[in-house]
C-alpha cells in the first residue's frame, strides 16, 4: 500500500502496461491486483502454455522501481524450473538485482517468465537448453551448508602423494563456531606424521580454540556416487565400503570418526560418523579455500546509543570499521557480505584463522560480540547488486533503509549506485570510501540528508574536482597494488587501517548532533605518502560539495500524483490495509 502512495504515477503506468500486454497476448490471463500478506503490491496472473496453466504472482516491493520486482508461483511450494530460488520460490529471470534498472517494468518480468517457461516446457523436445546467467560466488554456493570441510591447495597436494595404499589414516579438527561446523584435516598418515597443512593452534588444540578432533581414514574408491546422498546412516557407509573391501575397521561397530572418500578424479566426499540415536552419518560440504595471499568513550559517542549502522562489504576496510564502531559504542549493526573468509584475506582483514571457511558476516558478528556481548547484530550473507533472488534483494534493501547510517565499504560502483538510490529514497545518511592502489592515499565521502546533497550529486562534485588535478599515476583499484617507477607498491594493513579509522570517525560524525560535527565538508582526499598531488604524508584535501537543497514539488506535480493515486484506487478497490 505504501508503494501506491509513494509512486502513484509509476504504478498507474504499470497497470496500463500489463493490461495492454494481456490484450495482445493470448497466453496471459487473469490480472488480479491486490496485496501480499506483507502488504506489498502484487498482481496475480495466469500463463497458459501447451494446455498447462501456470498460476503466478508478480510482487512489487515497497522500494520499486529502485528495487526489482519478482515473479513466483502463487503456491510457493511449487517448483516450475531449475531456475528458481529455494525458499522464496522466486524465478531467476533475465532481470534481477544484478542488472536491474528503474526503467524495467512488470511487462518485462512477465514476458521473461513466459520465455523461461517456454524453454522449460518445449526446450527438451527441441533439444534446446534453457539459457542461464547464473554465476554464483563460492559464498553463495555454500550459503545453506552448515557443515563445511575446508580444502586448501596444500591438502590437495598432500592427497595426490598420500595413496600408496587405498586407506590412509587421517586426523580431522572441527571448529564448532559461528553458524555451523568447519573441519580441516590436520594429519594425513600415521599419528606421528607431520601436520599436513599449517593451521593455528586455535584450530588444532581443543584447549586453545574449543575445537574437537576425530581420527578416521581417507579411503580411495573409484566412484562414490552409488552411495546415495545425503547419507545419514553409518550402516549405509559401512555396507558401501565393505562391498569394495574398503571398510577400514575390523568390526562393524558404529564409530565416532571421519571418513573422507576420494574418487579416481580426486574429488572428495567428507562424511562424519557418529554413535547414538538418530542420524549416525553427516555429509560435509567441500569448500575449496584459496591461499594465494600470504568502555571508555568520548562524551560525543553517547549519541551512538541506539543507532543502527549498516556496513556493506566486510573485507579489509569494512571488517576493521565495523569492529572500531563497536568499540566506539555502536551496538546495533546490519552486516552484509556474500563471501567467506579465505586464508589469503588474513593479511588485511580484521578476522583470523578461527573464521576461515565461515561467512564473513558471521565472523565479524562473532568478533563484535567478543567486544560487546549484548550487541544486536543482524547479518545477511548476500551479494549486493549481484545475482540474487529479487525477493531476497527487496528484503535486504528494506533492512538497509531502516538503519540510521549506511556505510559502503565495497569500492564497487554498482553497489554504490544501489545504496545511493535507497538512501535517497528513505533519507538515510550514506558514507563511502576507497583506497588508492599502491597505498598512496584514499578518498572518503558522505551524504547526510538535510546537510549535504544527494549521494550521486556528491560523487559528481568529487569527479569534477578530480578532473582539475593532474592525472593520477596510480588509479584506485580494489587490488590495492600498483607499479610506479619500476617498483611494486602494495597498500598494506597500515594504509587500510588508516582509511578504516578515518571512515569510522566520519561515520560517527554523521551520527552525532549537527552542532558537534567535526568534518565541515562532505568529501576528503588524503595522502599516506608523498605522491601525485600529495605534498607530504597525511596531506588532506577537502573537496567542496553542494549542500542540501529544499525539495519543493510544483503544484502541478502534486496534482498529477493525486490524480494518479485516485486512478489507482479505482484499480485496487477499497483499501485493505
Amino acid at each position: 500500500m505504501r508503494l501506491l502512495l509513494e509512486e502513484p504515477v509509476r504504478m498507474l503506468e504499470e497497470t496500463h502496461g500489463l493490461y495492454s500486454l494481456a490484450a495482445r497476448s493470448a497466453w496471459l490471463t487473469k490480472l488480479q491486483w491486490g496485496f501480499t500478506q506483507e502488504k506489498d503490491v502484487c498482481v496475480d496472473f495466469d500463463i497458459t502454455l501447451a494446455s498447462t496453466v501456470y498460476e503466478a504472482t508478480l510482487v512489487y516491493p515497497v522500494l520499486f522501481p529502485h528495487a526489482p520486482a519478482w515473479v513466483r508461483p502463487r503456491d510457493k511450494s511449487e517448483s516450475w524450473s531449475g531456475h528458481q530460488y529455494v525458499g522464496s520460490g522466486a524465478l531467476c529471470l533475465e532481470y534481477g538485482p544484478d542488472n536491474w534498472t528503474p526503467a524495467l517494468t512488470g511487462v518485462d518480468l512477465i514476458s521473461s517468465t513466459f520465455k523461461l517457461l517456454s524453454y522449460e516446457k518445449l526446450g527438451p523436445a527441441l533439444q534446446v537448453e534453457t539459457p542461464s546467467r547464473h554465476d554464483f560466488t563460492i559464498g553463495q554456493r555454500v550459503r545453506l551448508s552448515l557443515q563445511r570441510f575446508g580444502v586448501t591447495p596444500q591438502l590437495r597436494a598432500s592427497l595426490l602423494t598420500a595413496f600408496d595404499n587405498t586407506v590412509t589414516p587421517i586426523a580431522v579438527s572441527t571448529s564448532p563456531r559461528l553458524s555451523g561446523l568447519v573441519s580441516f584435516i590436520t594429519k594425513l598418515g600415521p599419528s606421528d606424521s607431520p601436520d599436513v597443512q599449517a593451521l593455528p593452534t586455535e584450530l588444532t588444540d581443543s584447549f586453545v580454540g574449543g575445537t574437537f578432533t576425530r581420527t578416521g581414514f581417507a579411503v580411495r574408491c573409484e566412484d562414490w556416487t552409488p552411495l546415495k546422498a545425503p547419507v545419514t546412516n553409518q550402516a549405509a557407509v559401512r555396507e558401501f565400503l565393505k562391498e569394495r573391501n574398503r571398510w577400514p575397521w575390523s568390526d562393524d561397530d558404529d564409530r565416532f570418526a571421519f571418513v573422507l572418500l576420494v574418487d579416481d578424479k580426486f574429488r572428495l566426499r567428507p562424511i562424519a560418523l557418529a554413535t547414538g540415536q538418530g542420524a549416525t552419518a553427516y555429509e560435509y560440504q567441500v569448500v575449496e579455500l584459496e591461499t594465494t595471499s600470504d568502555l571508555r568513550q568520548p562524551e560525543r559517542n553517547r549519541a551512538l546509543t541506539g543507532k543502527r549502522v549498516a556496513v556493506i562489504g566486510l573485507g579489509s576496510v569494512g571488517s576493521k570499521l565495523a569492529l572500531t564502531l563497536a568499540r566506539s559504542g555502536v551496538s546495533k549493526f546490519l552486516l552484509i557480505d556474500d563471501d567467506i573468509l579465505q586464508p589469503g584475506n588474513l593479511s588485511r582483514n580484521q578476522l583470523d584463522w578461527l573464521s576461515v571457511g565461515f561467512d564473513k558476516v558471521d565472523g565479524v558478528r562473532g568478533a563484535i560480540r567478543l567486544v560487546q556481548p549484548d550487541a544486536d547484530v543482524q547479518t545477511r550473507t548476500f551479494r549486493f547488486a549481484g545475482q540474487e533472488s529479487a525477493s531476497l534483494n527487496s528484503a535486504v534493501l528494506e533492512q538497509v533503509a531502516a538503519c540510521d547510517l549506511v556505510i559502503d565499504a565495497t569500492a564497487n560502483s554498482s553497489v554504490f549506485s544501489s545504496l545511493a538510490a535507497v538512501c535517497t529514497r528513505r533519507s538515510v545518511p550514506l558514507v563511502w570510501g576507497e583506497l588508492f592502489s599502491g597505498g598512496i592515499g584514499a578518498l572518503m565521502a558522505r551524504s547526510i540528508p538535510g546537510v549535504d546533497a544527494e549521494p550521486l550529486a556528491v560523487r559528481a562534485a568529487i569527479n569534477a574536482y578530480l578532473s582539475t588535478l593532474p592525472e593520477a599515476p596510480l588509479k584506485h583499484a580494489q587490488t590495492y597494488d600498483a607499479v610506479l617507477a619500476n617498483a611494486t607498491l602494495v597498500a598494506g594493513d597500515a594504509e587500510v587501517s588508516q582509511l578504516a579509522a578515518s571512515m569510522t570517525q566520519f561515520a560517527i560524525d554523521a551520527l552525532v548532533l549537527a552542532d558537534e560535527r567535526r568534518f565541515p565538508v562532505a568529501a576528503y582526499l588524503f595522502g599516506y605518502q608523498e605522491a601525485w598531488v600529495f605534498e607530504a604524508p597525511f596531506d588532506t584535501r577537502p573537496i567542496t560539495c553542494p549542500s542540501a537543497t529544499a525539495s519543493t514539488g510544483t503544484e502541478a506535480q502534486k496534482d498529477f500524483n493525486t490524480e494518479a493515486l485516485t486512478n489507482l484506487l479505482a484499480v485496487f478497490g477499497p483499501p485493505t490495509c
